[in-house]
């Protein structure tokens, strides 16, 4: 999903920005945030059914044992087809891959544990491959830090960046952007913490 020399770049960045600030920052990418095979199954079932019914009305001498078999062949096709290529992901609805992607976020969020660190400072800049979404989390000690503009615009300039396939870009600059508004609101005391670590996490 990303190069090694990428990721590392990336880790670098993250380094730099906690050496200016007490923020705790974690860079994290996942292929995809769900399967979606209901939209598949869905399809299929619909294709299929639509199947049978043309089979009755163009070929009204045929047996209901054909239909069915007519039916059940589409069934199959389809399903192989909208579950072994990218054309299930592309016909499920964006909403729906939404939803997914914001959830795995969330728990990502807790699972590295971004939600228990002493000042409540950190942030996690997600990005799910599959579905082009990004989300950028932050803790309540730095949420209301920044204002709503501020982190629209790099949330924006973070997502564009992403769907254009420059990923490392896209995290590099909203590192960048946000380490000089937390540099400000949580200066470095030149106490070395770095509670969560600087890997960047591939799921």
């Amino acid at each position: 999903m990303i190069r090694p020399e990428a990721r590392q770049r990336i880790e670098a960045a993250i380094t730099d920005a906690e050496k200016s600030s007490r923020a705790e920052l974690v860079a994290v990418i996942a292929r995809r945030a769900g399967e979606y095979r209901a939209t598949g199954l869905a399809l299929a079932i619909i294709g299929s059914f639509i199947a049978g019914l043309a089979v009755w009305l163009l070929l009204p001498w045929s047996s209901t044992g054909e239909v069915l078999l007519a039916e059940f062949l589409v069934f199959l096709v389809l399903l192989a087809l909208l579950e072994l290529t990218s054309l299930g992901d592309r016909l499920t609805p964006r909403a729906l891959k939404v939803v997914a992607a914001r959830q795995l976020a969330r728990a990502t969020f807790l699972d590295q544990g971004l939600a228990d660190t002493a000042e409540r400072n950190a942030i996690l800049f997600f990005v799910s491959r599959a579905e082009h979404h990004v989300e950028i989390i932050a803790d309540r000690g730095i949420y209301g830090r920044v204002t709503p503009v501020e982190w629209q615009a790099i949330i924006d300039s973070f997502s564009q960046s992403v769907r254009a396939g420059r990923v490392e870009e896209g995290y590099l600059a909203a590192i960048s952007s946000l380490s000089s508004i937390l540099a400000a609101h949580f200066p470095s005391d030149g106490q070395p913490r770095n509670e969560l670590g600087n890997r960047f996490v591939v799921l």
